[in-house]
């Protein structure tokens, strides 16, 4: 029955084409800021791994003032709010959220409207140098100064369609906006393998192609910080809400661990009755390796249930980002914000 679906892609096409040309054109204006603004975005909706690329980034800039602007998708809220690290996932996003309580010195805001959250950045941190913008590809209102697009390894730009048949937000052949691609979620991948990658995706000579692997860290309780440094042969209860959690399954089975999957839609907000259903599941095993693991963007929405949890075993699973080349890529970034450094 998906196939009914192919329709509505032909118009959602048609919108996003006529969309972008008045762009293009200039009858819908872009607007430039004098600050570095680097943006990480996608073309396929969700599952791509966007919050850790901008928390890689926000590594590699940590010399810097740097600021983040996020739409906070999925928050129960509208308008502006500067992102706190005791902020509700609800009202800020859970993604922000995240990145607020792990890099707690930065700026952090949500807004639908990007030039409102830059410009009041620039207005209360006038001493900002960089601003990241999370998830803002398709908000051509911002002209960034550096867009970097991910493409998962696992279902490439060129292998999707348009939504809702498929799950791309605009056609392929945007990723000729990009000024970098970094195809992610790779696993070992060969130099003949990637050139196919970058040949597939028709990229121009402009466009700057990278590859990055997911790395799994050691689990950490939600509540305590307690590390479990041999993640091996375990009773899992997972519980996950993000788009896609096929590497973390594969990763956690590798390793002999027996999973049940509790899987919500991405960006859900836990509810009392599904954290019910969770203790329930877990409390249904009697292995004395009982464990409920989550992901980083999940451990947000599930501090609040702390009461709930207690005597539980609950812990995360944090990911880091390996970027193929990294010292190249280092070099792309800084020399862009070296470059573009801000005149106050």
């Amino acid at each position: 029955m998906r196939f009914l679906l192919f329709p509505f892609s032909l118009l959602y096409g048609l919108i996003v084409t006529v969309r972008n040309f008045l762009f293009d054109w200039n009858v819908f204006k872009s607007k430039s800021y004098n600050i570095p603004i680097i943006c990480v975005g996608n073309i396929t909706a969700g599952g791509t791994g966007k919050t850790p690329h901008t928390e890689y980034l926000l590594e590699l800039l940590s010399d810097k003032k740097t600021a983040v602007v996020s739409r906070g998708y999925g928050r129960k809220s509208s308008g502006l709010i500067w992102v706190k690290t005791e902020s509700d996932s609800e009202k800020v996003g859970d993604e922000p959220l995240q990145i607020k309580q792990k890099f707690p010195n930065i700026t952090v805001v949500v807004s639908e409207n990007r030039r409102l959250g830059i410009e009041n950045i620039l207005k209360k941190y006038p001493k900002t140098e960089v601003i990241l913008m999370d998830d803002g590809f398709q908000h051509r209102w911002v002209k960034a100064g550096l867009n970097i697009i991910l493409n998962n390894y696992n279902n490439p730009i060129y292998s999707d369609y348009l939504l809702p048949y498929g799950t791309l937000r605009e056609s392929e052949n945007a990723v000729k906006r990009a000024d970098v691609i970094i195809t992610t979620k790779c696993a070992e991948i060969s130099p003949t393998e990637k050139r196919g990658i970058i040949s597939k995706l028709n990229t121009c000579a402009s466009e700057h192609n990278y590859f990055s692997s997911i790395v799994y860290q050691n689990w950490k309780s939600v509540f305590t910080g307690k590390e479990i440094d041999t993640p091996n042969n375990y009773n899992i209860t997972l519980v996950t809400s993000v788009a896609n959690a096929d590497n973390l399954k594969h990763h956690l089975q590798k390793n002999g661990n027996k999973i049940t999957h509790l899987s919500f839609p991405d960006h859900h907000n836990f509810t009392t009755k599904d954290i019910e259903n969770i203790l329930s599941e877990y409390n249904s095993s009697i292995s004395d390796k009982n464990i409920i693991l989550t992901t980083e963007k999940d451990k947000v929405k599930l501090l609040k249930y702390k009461e709930h949890f207690e005597g539980v075993e609950l812990y995360f699973s944090p990911i880091k980002i390996n970027i193929h080349n990294s010292e190249e890529f280092k070099n792309e970034i800084i020399n862009y914000v070296t470059k573009h450094k801000r005149k106050c």
